[in-house]
C-alpha cells in the first residue's frame, strides 16, 4: 500500500487549472478540505490555487443543501471495502468537512457516452436534477471512438458556457489513464483539450490520468498481475473521492480578490 503515495496533492495542484483571475484562500473560520489518507498523499507537493464555485457559494448562503449531478461515461461501480460507489464517499465526506450540510448526488453517467451526447441531453437533466454543480466525467470515449478533437472541444465548450450561464458550476473529470494509449496521438489531444476548455473557462478540472498514471507506475507487479488496464482500480476510486472532495470544499471557500 505504501507505493500508492505516490498520486496524493500531485493530481490536486493538476485539478486547478491556471487563473486569469486571482483568488484568495478562505478565511481561517471556514471549514477547511480534510486531510488526505495516508495511501493518496504525495511529500513535497503543494496546492497554489484553488477554482471559486460562484454558484455554490451563493446557494450555500441561502441553504445547507447542494445538489450535484453526475454525467457522462462515468461509473458507478461498487468499491468492496465499503459496498458504495466512489460518488458515496464523495457524498459522506463533505457532509463531515461541512457542518449542517447535505449533499444530493444524482447519477445520470451513461456508460461510453460521447461528450457530445452528453451535451445534447444535458439540458433536460439539468430541468429535472435542477443541480448546483454537475460533475462531468468525460474524453475517453471520445478519444476512443475517434471523435475529432475539434468537435469534442466544441462540444464540451458549448456546454460549459451553457451551464455556467444558467447558474450551474462545473468540474470536468478528464481522461482515464490507459497504459496502452500513453503516446497514442489523438488520446493525449482529447486529454489536452480538456484542460484548455478548463482553463479558457475557468472551470475545475480533476486530473483523474494523472492520477492513475501516478498510481500504475508506483505498483510493483509484474504485466500479469496487472490489472486490466481499462478498469479503475478500487484505490484509484478512494483517492479520486478524496482529491473531488478537496477540490470542492477549496473551491467553495475560495475568495475571489477585490479589485483584480
Amino acid at each position: 500500500m505504501r507505493r500508492l503515495t505516490a498520486i496524493a496533492l500531485f493530481c490536486v495542484a493538476l485539478a486547478l487549472p491556471s487563473l486569469r483571475t486571482a483568488v484568495a484562500q478562505a478565511p481561517a473560520g471556514d471549514p477547511q478540505p480534510p486531510p488526505l489518507s495516508k495511501d493518496c498523499q504525495t511529500p513535497g507537493v503543494t496546492i497554489s490555487g484553488a477554482v471559486p464555485l460562484p454558484n455554490v457559494q451563493r446557494v450555500l448562503k441561502e441553504r445547507k443543501t447542494i445538489r450535484i449531478m453526475t454525467i457522462g461515461a462515468s461509473s458507478s461501480a461498487l468499491m468492496q471495502s465499503t459496498g458504495e460507489s466512489y460518488f458515496k464517499v464523495i457524498e459522506g465526506v463533505l457532509e463531515k468537512t461541512i457542518p449542517g450540510l447535505d449533499i444530493q448526488i444524482v447519477d445520470r453517467g451513461i456508460s461510453g457516452e460521447l461528450a457530445s451526447d452528453a451535451g445534447d441531453r444535458m439540458k433536460t437533466e439539468v430541468a429535472l436534477a435542477n443541480p448546483d454543480l454537475v460533475l462531468w466525467q468525460l474524453g475517453s470515449s471520445d478519444a476512443l471512438a475517434q471523435v475529432s478533437v475539434e468537435q469534442f472541444e466544441t462540444a464540451v465548450e458549448q456546454a460549459v458556457i451553457w451551464l455556467k450561464a444558467h447558474g450551474v458550476d462545473v468540474a470536468l473529470v478528464g481522461v482515464q489513464y490507459v497504459r496502452s494509449l500513453t503516446k497514442d496521438p489523438h488520446y493525449q489531444a482529447i486529454r489536452a483539450a480538456t484542460s484548455r476548455v478548463a482553463e479558457r473557462q475557468q472551470v475545475l478540472r480533476i486530473g483523474r490520468y494523472e492520477a492513475m498514471q501516478v498510481i500504475e507506475q508506483g505498483r510493483n507487479m509484474s504485466a500479469e498481475e496487472r490489472p486490466n488496464e481499462f478498469a479503475i482500480t478500487e484505490q484509484g476510486y478512494a483517492c479520486l473521492s478524496e482529491y473531488v472532495v478537496r477540490a470542492i470544499t477549496s473551491g467553495i471557500f475560495v475568495r475571489p480578490v477585490k479589485g483584480r
